[in-house]
């Protein structure tokens, strides 16, 4: 991740890079790199971990299509888009040969095949025992993120743990859920033994950490312990008389967290704009290293001049449409209403999560108009305010009335958007300290299908994340049903476009009644216009949902053809 590896880490992607485990080419190498002797330094070594990262910052992933296409569909967001068949996987419309379902599988394999090829080539001859168990425990920290992630949204998956080098070795079963999740477990508690800690001096930030591994392994456990949408009824309910044990590691796991006390967030006396003012670090290029426990990285790559692709506020952004390069944005998914519907008024989160303005280009009179949409929550542009790229100069004057070529502020100036204003350098963040809080306060009551009240400690988890966003004390009540709702709720409030929600939703078994929940409130909006071509596209995901099939993504039809042991899941 230093700017004087750049080429190298090109040219290392360029001749390492493995397609997924789907198309191998042999070409004879033009260079005299060879994966076997080519770990051979820390400096070659850290040059790999630089390509490792990088499979994750790019289109097909972080960039887009996973956290924004296929997250939309939720009671947090759902596309706009009535007719592009781009966004058929945000409606549940998605069939097997879905280029974005593709392209994910082959950007979280290519990421594993090289963590392998690292695995099992780096020379422990060559560093201190302590060097060499710190750079496998980055690599390893990125092959259980990539497990864990597939499991969640494949259910189960090839489970590859050597490099593969032949066509022969695409043929490889889908290992079982728990499986994946075992394999993925060790390779985080591996990391978390071995990683530093990101107050260190040896840290440098975007990179896996201590207390990152700490974190999804609590995240991990938790998955484990909730809803198994392969499980059958009667073997549901047999997994959930032994559930329990899940969320008692994930409450340890934060516990380690919490009790470390260098992570946390700056409170609401302190700062006001707190809320804000941590995302501004994405869009700055800023780690605010206390609050953002791990992140996927564009900005850093993007400098070096790394072929990375980023679109937060771009593709998911504030409507910015016209002649302007910059700020560029397209608000291809909307807010969805239960996240307008879920704040007070008072909160501080409210108006940075959901934008609730636009600046259209009129061909008309050749100008920009501005327009205050907040409480228009229908509106075709309701857009995402999180990681939007600008905003008015003068809101409070946008609020009295629409205004033409009104003056805006730019929040995120991105290298290389003079060359494509599409992309930006907008870091995407992984955990956060608040998700930790309330994954621990989930874990004390053992989730949604556990039994124990509330205690003082998750009280004290869900009123610190509250106090933050302006909001008094929680005083409900703290019995298990009721306290898990509002964990519910404040996971909305709190970490909205994420890409947390319908992997929440899926463990939590509350997906489709979420949608249905949400089609319901969207057709009783006094907004609501039964003929209007954007209120029915939101209302798709709710009508085409299929729990028999919309719970897992179906395996990537060309890796049923090139996997003869992967066949095709039921439904697809």
């Amino acid at each position: 991740m230093k700017t004087k590896n750049i080429y190298f880490a090109i040219m290392f992607l360029t001749v390492f890079t493995f397609t997924g485990c789907s198309d191998f080419l042999e070409v004879e190498p033009k260079s005299s790199w060879k994966a076997e002797s080519f770990y051979s330094s820390r400096e070659e070594a850290e040059l790999a971990m630089s390509g490792i990262y990088g499979t994750l910052a790019n289109d097909d992933v972080y960039g887009q299509r996973f956290n924004i296409l296929l997250e939309a569909g939720t009671d947090e967001t759902y596309t706009n888009d009535p007719n592009n068949p781009t966004w058929d996987a945000a409606k549940y419309a998605h069939t097997s040969s879905d280029d974005a379902i593709k392209g994910i599988w082959l950007r979280f394999y290519t990421c594993i095949q090289l963590v392998n090829q690292f695995e099992t080539n780096l020379n422990p001859e060559m560093f201190t025992t302590e060097e060499y168990n710190s750079l496998l425990a980055k690599a390893r920290f990125m092959r259980g993120f990539c497990y864990f992630t597939l499991a969640n949204w494949f259910g189960p998956v090839p489970l590859r743990l050597t490099p593969s080098s032949s066509q022969e070795d695409n043929n490889v079963p889908p290992s079982p859920v728990f499986e994946v999740y075992t394999q993925a477990e060790q390779d985080y508690l591996f990391a978390a033994e071995h990683l530093v800690h990101a107050k260190s001096s040896e840290y440098i930030p975007g990179e896996p950490n201590k207390m990152a591994a700490h974190g999804l392994l609590a995240r991990l456990y938790l998955r484990m312990g909730g809803f198994q949408p392969y499980l059958s009824e009667n073997d549901a309910e047999s997994y959930f008389e032994n559930n329990q044990q899940y969320f008692e590691k994930a409450r340890e796991q934060c516990e380690i967290i919490i009790n470390d006390g260098w992570h946390g967030i700056v409170p609401y006396s302190a700062d006001p704009l707190s809320y804000r003012n941590h995302f501004l670090s994405y869009l700055q290029d800023r780690y605010d290293l206390k609050e953002s426990l791990f992140e996927i990285s564009f900005g850093n790559f993007q400098s070096m001049g790394l072929d990375v692709h980023g679109r937060l506020g771009n593709v998911n952004g504030v409507e910015f449409v016209g002649t302007q390069d910059i700020p560029r944005g397209f608000c291809k998914v909307n807010v969805g209403l239960p996240v307008y519907n879920i704040y007070s008024q008072e909160d501080m989160r409210r108006e940075w999560n959901i934008a609730g303005y636009r600046n259209k280009y009129s061909s008309a009179n050749q100008a920009y108009t501005m327009s205050y949409i907040f409480d228009f929550p229908l509106h075709q542009e309701y857009g995402i305010g999180k990681f939007r790229r600008w905003e008015p100069a003068n809101i409070e004057a946008l609020k009295a009335g629409n205004m033409t070529d009104a003056a805006y502020t730019i929040l995120n100036n991105t290298p290389g958007s003079d060359t494509d204003p599409n992309f930006t350098s907008i870091n995407f963040p992984i955990l956060r300290y608040s998700d930790v809080l309330l994954m621990h306060a989930e874990a004390v009551i053992g989730g949604r299908f556990g039994t124990a009240p509330a205690n003082d400690a998750a009280v004290n988890d869900l009123n610190m994340v509250k106090e933050r966003a302006g909001l008094d004390p929680y005083t409900g009540s703290l019995n298990h049903d009721d306290f898990f709702k509002e964990i519910v709720d404040e996971r909305l409030r709190e970490l909205c476009f994420e890409g947390l929600r319908k992997q929440d939703l899926i463990r939590w078994n509350l997906l489709e009644e979420k949608l249905t929940e949400t089609n319901e409130a969207i057709k009783n909006h006094a907004l609501y216009v039964n003929n209007n071509q954007y209120h029915q596209t939101y209302l798709s995901p709710g009508i085409n949902f299929d729990r028999s099939k919309h719970f897992f993504l179906p395996y990537p039809l060309q890796e049923t053809l090139i996997n003869q042991s992967l066949g095709q899941r039921t439904g697809w």
